[in-house]
């Protein structure tokens, strides 16, 4: 008796489960544009001397989101980061160009409306496409933009925290973006062995999403 009522509890939460998870993947909404904006970066732990450098960021971004609170983002962008050095004797500046992959968990603190704030906490890949040092003075001597790409590792893993504001578009299932972000660098950037020097960078973009794939049931359009 008491198999068989645990065997059809059992298949009754399974056809819950099933579904529920059912109607997620059914209002499920994707969106999907271009996203631009401003790096401002600099080298840590180690590195002395070097104060923050602007730089551009540029690229796409794919975001999912669902009818609960929870969300998943994607990106790939072209990412300047760096810093400016001083130490009194030596100034230059110093430029390390990524093709960055950040993925972001995200949670919208309101579930619908034309106003969609959110949390977002995830991993970055940057993967080097070049480096240069422009600006050299040495003791009133300038010196040419030297390309030093090999000083520095071809990859660079690092965390994403931030806050978007999400709101609604010019049209249908569009959406004006806007990202302050703090990526963390958790990588030894440089092949030098003496020193661990790490990115640091504060991210503000502006995107701009377009709705693709089915969207949610009309009772929950935003």
């Amino acid at each position: 008796m008491f198999r068989t009522h645990l065997l059809r509890s059992t298949l009754f939460s399974l056809i819950v489960l099933s579904s529920c998870l059912s109607s997620s993947f059914a209002q499920q909404r994707f969106s999907a544009g271009p996203r631009v904006g401003l790096n401002l970066s600099t080298f840590g732990m180690d590195a002395k001397g070097y104060t923050m450098r602007p730089g551009v960021t540029a690229g796409a971004f794919l975001m999912y989101s669902s009818l609960n609170h929870f969300g998943i983002s994607g990106d790939l962008l072209y990412s300047q980061m760096g810093g400016k050095y001083s130490d009194g004797t030596t100034s230059f500046k110093q430029r390390v160009n990524y093709l960055e992959i950040p993925v972001a968990l995200r949670y919208f603190l309101t579930l619908k409306g034309n106003f969609r704030p959110n949390l977002f906490f995830g991993p970055s890949l940057g993967i080097k496409l070049n480096a240069k040092q422009t600006n050299l003075v040495t003791s009133g001597v300038a010196y040419p933009t030297i390309n030093n790409s090999d000083a520095f590792r071809p990859l660079d893993l690092g965390l994403i925290a931030g806050f978007q504001l999400n709101f609604k578009g010019l049209g249908d299932r569009q959406r004006f973006l806007i990202d302050a972000r703090y990526r963390y660098g958790l990588s030894d950037i440089t092949v030098d062995n003496n020193a661990n020097i790490n990115n640091s960078t504060i991210t503000l973009t502006l995107g701009y999403g377009f709705g693709v794939g089915a969207e949610h049931p009309s009772r929950y359009r935003k």
